[in-house]
């Protein structure tokens, strides 16, 4: 069996074989959000992340953790936040150093933030904690650089999304299946992220679902009539991924809290 530690290494040893693929898909989102579905998620969390931070972060603090190629830091850096960046992986911090140029970013384990207690006003942290055998170290690190009223905005992959992902990402772990990544992942209820949100010293922290329904597989069995479908999709999606029956069956939670003054 895997340790925790061998786990998260083979986690970043797998984005850094990524890295450049990363980098590559972050350049079109916005030009094509319906193209691809990590595109097209990248555009509903976008949704949620505007909702929660101001539009411009002028004397305002922000780091991202688990920062990978730095597109958010860019994004977030041109509206005036100050902001820093850690990363496990160094061929991602190579993009991330070129897209922000003078910015703080560190190599650095998520459950070991490199920075001061309080330090900042704005923590972001996506796509991490589905790599994390034990989410709670890195919550905890994220509540303890944040400063009291801080405001943490956390992705985390729902156990019972309608991909039926858990499943299939264990049985490829289990022998492989075509070209799925062999890499284990972790996944939550909305009260088990709720209550290790509120261990850590976050105010009745709010679980939303970020967009829905089995839209992998038909990137996988129809590529070309996935933009259409997306397109056609997106107003229902907006209205009920995050309704409070359903959400627990979306592909992406996004935990908002703040922390305790």
């Amino acid at each position: 069996m895997q340790t925790t530690q061998s786990q998260k290494e083979l986690a970043i040893e797998t984005h850094s074989i990524q890295a450049d693929e990363f980098a590559e898909r972050y350049k079109t989102p916005a030009t094509d959000a319906y193209g691809s579905c990590f595109n097209y998620s990248r555009k509903r969390l976008d949704v949620w992340l505007k909702r929660y931070l101001p539009e411009r972060g002028d004397g305002l603090r922000l780091l991202d953790v688990g920062c990978g190629t730095g597109d958010h830091m860019a994004r977030y850096r041109a509206r005036g936040f100050e902001v820093a960046g850690v990363d496990g992986s160094e061929k991602m911090l190579e993009h991330a150093r070129a897209n922000n140029p003078g910015v703080e970013i560190h190599r650095a384990d998520v459950e070991m933030i490199p920075f001061p207690d309080a330090s900042f006003d704005f923590v972001v942290c996506i796509e991490v904690l589905r790599y994390l055998p034990d989410a709670r170290p890195c919550i905890q690190e994220i509540a303890r650089v944040l400063k009291p009223g801080g405001v943490s905005l956390v992705t985390a992959a729902p156990l019972l999304n309608l991909n039926g992902y858990w499943l299939v990402n264990r049985a490829a772990n289990a022998v492989r299946i075509g070209d799925l990544v062999r890499l284990k992942q972790f996944f939550a209820t909305s009260s088990e992220l709720r209550r290790e949100f509120e261990a850590a010293g976050f105010e009745k922290p709010a679980i939303h679902g970020v967009y829905f329904g089995p839209i992998n597989w038909i990137e996988r069995l129809a590529p070309r009539a996935l933009p259409r479908l997306l397109k056609s999709w997106e107003r229902l999606d907006a209205s009920v991924s995050d309704a409070p029956l359903l959400r627990e069956f979306s592909n992406m939670f996004l935990v908002y809290g703040v922390k305790r003054r």
